[in-house]
């Protein structure tokens, strides 16, 4: 049995082929740290960067890099980081028009934390922005309701955001046509029983889960990858891909799971690698390609990016050709 989607392909008609909902940071790396500093002492790092970043802006990026018209809508604060969002979210192609300023607001910021091998962890300040309300998306957000695609990403980032409000919302973008993406991306809070049951609400309404393997694990209180997905799958009625970082990506065939591997790749900076790859697996999935084939071009693309320290973002026809390299086996 081939894996696929319930639906496929750019909807006809529709002005923008990405509309992507979600938290958007500035992000400080610091690389090359072996290990952590205890209180009251001080590591050195190789080097440093900052960032526009997010969830939400680098699939954002990602996307238009891969030939996808893509909107973002979120909030950033009344302060030069949020300008610079939006003026370099614009300059990439991203439209910004849903993208508004919080007056007396503070754009959330994150300091990343990367090991010599690429591996990272985070400190994040959210921000002073307003509660999220989902509610007046549906006047700020037109453009989600003649696009093809609605992603919602970074919500265990939107402080006070209302779960239930978002199934609403993805439900409503799919009964206008849209194929709606979920990515939570890690609860700072270790996952309370509400935010578990919030985020259960959403996945009633998404076509396609793209949660990386420790997220699924917490989410389902299970740790193999088949028991993950069948327990994923009990509340998500669309296709469940986990992305399992430097061994590859998962998703169900029937009774089986498939294993569409990751490309060895020398890693310079994994942070926003699971963005890039959704990014990809959207790519094919407008084109029209199954779900292995997607994944693949989503790993092509990820490898690619991980890779890189500038012009981070690949082509299509970058990672196309990549994925060409990408094996597929059955677990």
């Amino acid at each position: 049995m081939a894996v696929n989607f319930p639906t496929s392909t750019r909807r006809p008609g529709a002005d923008v082929d990405l509309c992507v909902v979600g938290n958007l940071t500035i992000d400080v790396i610091f690389r090359g740290i072996t290990e952590m500093p205890q209180w009251g002492q001080e590591v050195l790092v190789d080097a440093r960067t900052d960032a526009v970043a997010g969830q939400a802006a680098a699939m954002a990026f990602a996307s238009v890099a891969l030939g996808a018209r893509t909107e973002v809508v979120a909030d950033v604060g009344e302060d030069a980081a949020g300008e610079r969002i939006r003026r370099e979210l614009g300059a990439a192609g991203v439209g910004v028009e849903a993208v508004s300023t919080i007056p007396g607001g503070i754009t959330p910021m994150t300091v990343a934390l990367v090991r010599p091998d690429g591996e990272r962890a985070f400190i994040s300040d959210l921000g002073r922005l307003r509660p999220v309300d989902v509610g007046p998306l549906f006047e700020r957000w037109p453009m989600a309701f003649a696009t093809s695609v609605v992603a919602l990403v970074g919500t265990s980032n939107l402080p006070g955001l209302d779960f239930q409000d978002a199934a609403l919302l993805l439900g409503h973008a799919r009964t206008t046509g849209a194929f709606t993406v979920f990515d939570p991306g890690w609860d700072p809070d270790n996952w309370s029983r509400d935010h578990v049951h919030g985020i259960r609400a959403v996945l009633a309404e998404t076509d396609l889960f793209l949660p990386n393997i420790d997220e699924a694990r917490a989410l389902t209180g299970e740790n193999g990858v088949a028991s993950v997905l069948r327990a994923l799958a009990q509340d998500c009625p669309g296709v469940i891909v986990v992305k399992g970082g430097d061994v590859g990506s998962y998703v169900a065939d029937g009774d089986h799971v498939m294993l569409v591997e990751a490309l060895a790749t020398e890693v310079d900076n994994a942070v926003g690698a699971g963005d890039v790859y959704n990014a990809g697996v959207i790519a094919g999935f407008l084109r029209g390609d199954d779900v292995l084939t997607c994944m693949s071009l989503g790993t092509a693309a990820a490898s690619l990016y991980v890779s890189r320290r500038v012009e981070r973002f690949p082509t299509y026809e970058e990672s196309a050709q990549s994925a060409h390299r990408v094996t597929t086996t059955t677990i």
